[in-house]
């Protein structure tokens, strides 16, 4: 069996944004979200890429990239849920902004989800491929682990949303931030 070795890369971009806090009134000023797009991979028996593949994985990067950046524009501008990568504590005060809850409302199921699909994975694999007499009870354990994970981190998740909105509650004033999209117009000119 072979060697190979995995090439990794990652684009980011910085995307200038501010807001005025709901709670001091006061402008945050400039800030900078980095918006990062998914780690490209690339296996190869060799340590060192040629030309060709590093612009392959260049290309995979920023691809991944471009991808995560019109999806942050399109939710923001159309549906006006806002990445975490907008940070929404206020340099002043450093209290949250309400405008961020939607972003956490996006992401709130996705760790559930990969909990659920690896206890699913580990159940089959357990029941399948162990040589023990009592498999079934060894897959069911396995599972109801991941499961009993999911579960935790969604209420966490649930906990993490209550307090948040709890925090932001107490003004009566609700401002979006405004983000500079100009910045980025040529990733989000791109096909």
């Amino acid at each position: 069996m072979g060697t190979y070795y995995k090439h990794k890369k990652t684009e980011t971009i910085q995307v200038p944004y501010s807001f005025q806090c709901e709670q001091c009134m006061k402008n945050s000023g400039p800030l900078m979200a980095t918006i990062s797009g998914m780690e490209a991979e690339l296996n190869s028996n060799f340590k060192e890429l040629d030309a060709k593949k590093v612009q392959k994985l260049n290309a995979m990067a920023h691809r991944n990239l471009v991808r995560a950046v019109k999806e942050a524009y399109r939710n923001a501008t159309e549906k006006q849920i806002y990445s975490l990568a907008f940070r929404d504590e206020c340099p002043h005060c450093h209290k949250p902004q309400s405008w961020a809850v939607s972003g956490m409302k996006s992401e709130m199921f996705s760790t559930p989800i990969v909990c659920v699909i690896v206890g699913i994975i580990l159940g089959a694999g357990c029941y399948f491929f162990s040589g023990v007499e009592n498999n079934l009870t060894i897959a069911l354990a396995a599972a109801g682990i991941c499961l009993a994970a999911a579960l935790g981190s969604l209420i966490i998740n649930i906990a993490k949303i209550s307090r948040k909105k709890s925090q932001t509650a107490v003004s009566n004033q609700e401002n979006k931030p405004v983000i500079e999209w100009r910045a980025v117009q040529n990733i989000l000119n791109e096909n």
